[in-house]
């Protein structure tokens, strides 16, 4: 296998295959038990480092279950294993970079001393390139995390004093100008800097930086530069002749170097033919008819609830015409399920076959030209037919659809635009649209609107996923509930919970109701495999504009049930700023609640999950916002009570009957 946590944490078997780890606590524990490799690491250290001074509430508990789901997802769970003092992972030399890169610098800083730049050239430059950006991401912060940040510090340093001694002073100045950027008071890597200038024939620019050096120094920490860079101005003053000395120019490197380049990826497998409808033939050609094409995703076997609105649906596919239907809802809330369930039900009504067109790459709009080329692809068109610019495109899609009853779901669109090049232009097809946002200006459209499952639903889908059977025990039932209530509801948590459940036969639900009811930590447990409400969370908020995600996090610590737009704005203190509040209600971060007919009054409500995340973005945006967020949204509901009695006051007079 192969292990890297010298950036973000990646994990290989012996194939070169990537192993997934997804949860972020799980990387962050596996990073903190590799950079002990070898040595046990005490369930001391690891609460410590997973959770700092705030522990979840059962700290053992929640550190058994994380162990437990890292020994899944390794090949051999056997490297893992419980030791008197805490953990124990083992691995083989040649498997962990992190000890790959301390052997490396090691050797190069002895090759430095023995005064062999060439070969401490190699050495150090292939101990540098094993960090990856950021370095030790997924890491805690735990004391040796700096000590082992310091070394790559001191082996870079150790390879431009090695590039120097070998006379490539002018090929390091951009690396050393740029080391000097970050860190102002690095002395050595100004020693450096000014050395390769002086030896490139800038002696002024060399004096100049030793300058600006010592102003920094003096301004900010009233000391003077250090004997080094002193006695290195000195000898530029007096043109040392010895500054100039260095090993020669490059030459080729020792073949004592260590190669660690990574597995080659494996060979590819055949390539997947998929079943398509075959295209209409041309005259002259032996009439064949058309096979029709499914392109539906797997319909859920667990499908629960939504009875009102699957009802609905199936209603608007049943009927005449050309129905367009717009399923929205917050991210997570089962739009795309529910459309898929739909589809499948009515397949029937869609004998000419039924299109499924992906509008959303990871949080990014797909170009819907890219998207309809797939789907004339899929019916049938052969490539060198699908013409070059969009108005043929679509036309030609159109034609290839006329006179067919076909469904097209659309799933996860971000605008109506991504959607209108996708509607058939004749009657007696469908289109199925999913999307964060209501597409209001998407012509002819209805729209079923998504919120939480109902709580005996969400309780019945949670033990379906389990499958350990649908009756509870008393103990178990409260604990159902109490997993619900955690997550809002919300479909996607539950669908994560239950997998949960399933997953691991010696969690049980009140195990779990105890780990989701820390609510600083839910998210984390919120998460299996892939799935995970918070990398949701953080792709949905990507989407929005700086304003809104401030916003977003005010909203938070103003910890109010529902708010107007106006109050929005009164909250962030910026009467000019534009109402951000339909911008997250569209990236699905905001809830519509219910409105007087004005768009300032309004109501929105946050999802609780929503609002444990954005607590985690006020310290990135602006920490003192929190502290005046409630006496903000106390002087506007004050302000609004007073316009509002005024108004009453000036119906009443001009209205003496209603008085």
């Amino acid at each position: 296998m192969r292990f890297s946590i010298l950036g973000p944490l990646e994990v290989s078997d012996d194939q070169g295959r990537r192993i997934a780890v997804t949860r972020r606590l799980h990387r962050s524990a596996l990073a903190l038990l590799l950079f002990t490799a070898g040595q046990p690491c005490s369930s001391t250290r690891l609460i410590s480092g997973l959770w700092g001074d705030e522990p979840p509430l059962s700290p053992d508990v929640s550190l058994r279950s994380c162990v437990y789901g890292i020994r899944k997802i390794l090949p051999d769970s056997q490297r893992l294993v419980t030791h008197p003092s805490g953990y124990l992972i083992t691995v083989a030399a040649g498997e962990l970079d992190l000890d790959d890169f301390l052997d490396l610098a090691r050797r190069g800083r002895d090759a430095l001393d023995r005064g062999e730049p060439r070969t401490a050239t190699a050495l150090l430059s292939q101990a540098v390139s094993l960090w990856r950006e950021p370095p030790l991401a997924d890491l805690p912060e735990v004391p040796a995390r700096q000590a082992i940040l310091d070394q790559r510090l001191e082996t870079r340093d150790a390879l431009n004093d090695a590039r120097l001694a070998m006379g490539e002073h002018r090929q390091v100045l951009a690396e050393l100008r740029s080391v000097v950027a970050a860190d102002p008071v690095h002395e050595h890597a100004w020693a450096q800097l000014i050395t390769a200038l002086y030896r490139s024939g800038a002696r002024a620019e060399a004096l100049a930086a030793f300058g600006r050096l010592r102003f920094t120094l003096i301004s900010g920490h009233g000391i003077d530069p250090g004997p080094e860079l002193q006695d290195l101005h000195r000898r530029i003053l007096a043109d040392d002749p010895t500054l100039m000395i260095t090993t020669g120019p490059a030459s080729e490197l020792p073949s004592m170097a260590v190669s660690l380049t990574p597995p080659s990826e494996p060979a590819p497998g055949p390539a997947l033919v998929p079943m398509v409808a075959r295209p209409v033939p041309m005259s002259g050609e032996a009439a064949a008819a058309p096979q029709p094409v499914c392109q539906l995703p797997m319909a859920i076997a667990d499908f629960t609830g939504r009875t009102a609105e699957l009802h609905s649906l199936l209603e608007r596919l049943s009927g005449a015409g050309m129905a367009v239907t717009v399923v929205s809802g917050m991210l997570g809330a089962g739009k795309t399920t529910l459309a898929v369930h739909a589809a499948h039900l009515a397949r029937a009504c869609f004998p000419d076959g039924q299109l499924f067109a992906c509008l959303d790459d990871c949080g990014r709009p797909r170009d819907p030209q890219v998207v309809l080329g797939e789907l004339l692809r899929g019916l049938g068109v052969p490539t060198a037919s699908i013409l070059a610019t969009r108005f043929e495109r679509e036309a030609l899609y159109r034609s290839a659809l006329a006179g067919r009853r076909v469904l097209v779901l659309a799933d996860g669109a971000s605008s109506a635009a991504q959607v209108r090049p996708l509607l058939p232009g004749t009657a007696g097809s469908a289109v199925v649209a999913t999307s964060r946002a209501r597409l209001p200006d998407l012509e002819g459209a209805r729209f079923i609107e998504l919120g939480g499952l109902d709580p005996a639903d969400s309780v019945r889908l949670l033990t379906r996923i389990r499958g350990r059977g649908e009756a509870l025990a008393p103990a178990e039932a409260d604990a159902g509930r109490s997993i619900a209530s955690a997550c809002g509801h919300l479909p996607l948590a539950l669908r994560i919970a239950g997998a949960r459940l399933a997953d691991d036969p010696e969690l049980t639900m009140v195990g779990l109701a105890s780990l989701l009811a820390d609510e600083r930590r839910r998210l984390d447990e919120l998460e299996i495999g892939d799935a995970s409400v918070h990398a949701r969370l953080v792709a949905a908020t990507e989407t929005v504009s700086g304003q809104a995600r401030r916003a977003l996090s005010v909203l938070a610590a103003a910890e109010q049930r529902e708010i107007s737009g106006s109050e929005i704005a009164a909250l962030l203190d910026d009467p000019g700023m534009p109402d951000v509040a339909p911008e997250l209600a569209d990236a699905g971060l905001l809830n519509r609640v219910s409105g007087n007919g004005q768009l300032s009054d309004r109501m929105y409500a946050m999802h609780p999950l929503v609002r444990a995340y954005a607590r985690e973005l006020i310290t990135d945006t602006d920490p003192g916002l929190a502290d005046t967020a409630s006496e903000r949204l106390l002087v506007a509901a004050s302000s609004r009570l007073i316009t509002s009695r005024v108004g009453d006051r000036r119906t009443i007079s001009r209205n003496p009957a209603r008085s």
